[in-house]
């Protein structure tokens, strides 16, 4: 294709940020309007943190449009309930009570943890892992719940590729495991929130993306809404030797860079020259 040569140079400026990065990083983009991608350490094995988060939802929405469980059902929490970590529902009193979608958005807007372990609950880790089976992932796991030391110490981590993560987004993006599953999950991935793609990339285009954050371990994955040029970008990592705020940094950065490259190739056409926004009379 013409503009062959910008990805080229896209993932040439890539690939030594992600060289000079201390630890390990991985990047994947890729266009949802041609087949120009690229993978950089695309299927190497990182911790997800909550990134696993949106395939928890994309099994209660599968559950739902089964029959199988009634997201409109309320639950209250008790205080032997709230886990730790991040999260608002801990810090509530007088046992606050939600329904199952409510809990399943504050999950996916504020991370909360409480709302995430009772979603893996209500889901199920072994159903979850047979629907991601089901999406064509081989490496993505779910295999604890949130804030579970032992099981991190232990090795039961939550893991994914990037190279999966935009497969998994892909999916939901053409309208997989069914397109009103997928289209409820994207809806809520995109209502605002202050991560680290959207630090990136503004409020004024949309993005439907779930960042993640653990010790040593950053990420953000998620689809982003150009009206010519769609992509999907996921940019993970691990073993970081710096803090978590340059870790952060980091992320936002390589997003920025990309998100540069993506709005050049949505306002031209394949030879690179810049799109009229009006036909002259």
């Amino acid at each position: 294709m013409g503009n062959s040569s910008i990805w080229v140079k896209l993932k040439n400026t890539l690939s030594n940020k992600v060289n000079d990065f201390e630890g390990v990083a991985g990047v994947a983009v890729k266009s949802l309007t041609s087949d120009n991608s690229i993978y950089i350490n695309g299927d190497e094995i990182f911790p997800t943190a909550s990134i696993i988060k949106i395939h928890v939802l994309t099994q209660l929405f599968s559950m739902e449009d089964k029959g199988e469980i009634n997201l409109s059902k309320r639950i209250r929490f008790s205080t032997d309930m709230y886990g730790a970590g991040s999260g608002i529902i801990h810090y509530l009193e007088n046992e606050p009570e939600f329904t199952i979608l409510d809990i399943a958005i504050l999950m996916m807007l504020v991370s909360d943890n409480t709302a995430t372990n009772m979603c893996i609950d209500l889901a199920g880790i072994e159903e979850t892992n047979i629907l991601i089976q089901n999406m064509g992932l081989t490496k993505t796991k779910l295999r604890r719940k949130m804030m579970d030391p032992d099981a991190i110490n232990r090795g039961d981590e939550n893991v994914s590729t990037p190279s999966e993560l935009i497969a998994m987004m892909e999916n939901l993006y053409r309208g997989q495991p069914n397109p009103k599953v997928a289209e409820k999950v994207l809806n809520i991935m995109s209502k605002s929130k202050s991560a680290l793609l959207n630090k990136a990339i503004g409020p004024n285009i949309r993005v439907a993306n779930k960042p993640g954050g653990m010790d040593k371990v950053r990420c953000d994955t998620g689809v982003v809404f150009l009206p010519n040029n769609p992509y999907i970008v996921s940019i993970m990592t691990n073993f970081a030797l710096i803090d978590s705020t340059e870790q952060e940094s980091f992320v936002i950065d390589i997003a920025k860079i990309i998100h540069k490259y993506m709005l050049t190739l949505d306002s031209t056409n394949e030879f690179g020259l810049g799109l009229p926004k009006s036909l002259p009379l």
